[in-house]
Parts: C-alpha cells; sequence; structure tokens
C-alpha cells in the first residue's frame, strides 16, 4: 500500500487512541496495585493496534485476483499470543489463584487496540468503558455478594501485652470474624500469631505500610 500522509494521519491517530484506551484500563489496575499496569496495557493495545493495521493495509500489495491471502490472519494470531501474555500475571499463593482479573482485561485491551487498529473506534471506545465498568465500577458491589476469601497470615508482635491487644483490635477492623489458628510465644517475649482474614483485596499488597503503622510488627508473611 502507498504510504501517504493521510494514512499517516489515519494510521497515528489509531495508535494514539489505542495507547490512550490502554492507559485508561491500566490506570484502575495500578491503582490496585497489580503486577500488570499503565505500560503494560498500553503496550498491549498498542501492540494489538499496530498488527491490526499490518493486517488490514500491509498485504494489500499481493491481493489480487487469482491471488487471494488471508489477511486476517495475523490479528487472529494476536488473540492466542495475548493469552500467553496474561497467563504470565496468574499466580498460585497459599492455594489461591490471583491475577485472573488482571490477565483477562489484558486479553481485552488487545482486543480495544485490535478493534481501534481496524478503524473501529466505537467498539474500542466502548469497549473500554465496559471493561472500567466490570473493574472498577462493580468492583466493590460485587466483592460485598461474593464475599472475599479467607488468607492465612502470620505476624510477629514484639514483647507486650498491649501490643497484641491493639493488633488483634486492628485485625477486627478490617474483619471483625477474623480467625487466630495459632499463638507462639517466644523466649524474648515476641509472639507469632497465625491468623485468617477476610481483609480488602489490597491487604496482601501493603505488608510495607501496615508495618511502618504499626511498629511494634516485626515480621508478616501472607
Amino acid at each position: 500500500m502507498r504510504e501517504t500522509w493521510e494514512f499517516l494521519g489515519i494510521v497515528s491517530l489509531r495508535l494514539v487512541t489505542a495507547l490512550i484506551c490502554g492507559a485508561v484500563v491500566g490506570l484502575e489496575r495500578k491503582k490496585r496495585r497489580k503486577k500488570a499496569g499503565i505500560r503494560t496495557h498500553c503496550l498491549v493495545a498498542l501492540g494489538a493496534a499496530i498488527f491490526a493495521i499490518i493486517s488490514k493495509y500491509g498485504f494489500s500489495d499481493v491481493i489480487s485476483p487469482g491471488n487471494d491471502a488471508d489477511i486476517a490472519r495475523v490479528a487472529a494470531n494476536v488473540v492466542s499470543g495475548v493469552s500467553f501474555l496474561g497467563a504470565g500475571v496468574i499466580f498460585l499463593r497459599n492455594k489461591s489463584v490471583s491475577g485472573l482479573t488482571t490477565a483477562a482485561g489484558i486479553w481485552s485491551v488487545a482486543g480495544v487496540g485490535l478493534a481501534v487498529g481496524c478503524g473501529l473506534y466505537s467498539v474500542g471506545a466502548v469497549g473500554t468503558l465496559c471493561m472500567l465498568f466490570c473493574q472498577y465500577v462493580i468492583y466493590k458491589p460485587l466483592r460485598k455478594i461474593e464475599g472475599y476469601t479467607p488468607r492465612p497470615v502470620q505476624a510477629r508482635i514484639v514483647k507486650g501485652d498491649e501490643n497484641i491487644d491493639n493488633f488483634i483490635g486492628v485485625l477486627k477492623n478490617i474483619d471483625k470474624d477474623f480467625l487466630i489458628q495459632s499463638l507462639t510465644k517466644h523466649p524474648d517475649g515476641s509472639i507469632d500469631i497465625v491468623f485468617s482474614i477476610k481483609g480488602n483485596g489490597e491487604f496482601a499488597f501493603d505488608i510495607y505500610d501496615f508495618m511502618k503503622k504499626y511498629p511494634y510488627i516485626t515480621q508478616m508473611n501472607i
């Protein structure tokens, strides 16, 4: 295909739009402190848009009567290729699977990139809004309906009865139905406490801030 200034403008608009859509979705993931954030979603959407443009325009010079080619093959393989990328953010920890929503978001944002790359701006825009609706608007209501999955946590508290009392008070504020599984007192007076808690989705990623806020906690394992 002949590359003109008009074509450059069209391509640039599609790539920038895909980049923005990916950034919007990635921003929501970044706020929840997920591994795949703004840059990852931007690059996935941008890459998908590039492959869509290549698939749509890159082989027009080899297509002629009697010489057909499946120009959609490049775009079609983006779906399977991104699936492997999404699988990389899925983790199994403490018999609990995490990262599925982020993986699904990466897969979906690739679809947004493909749509924008093909010039279907409305599909890309509506798709982005739908993703934000699923990941942001209905996130908290669904978590309340489904309930949080209890996660085992181990913490070490320094010597002092008031410290363990304060810590239990903190746990009650997070989850009033938390369950203490074991208490171990060491010769130096410190106490290891193992408990199950239904804390919010960010609890597992706030260990540093949590321990900084409560200095009597010297160790935490989740």
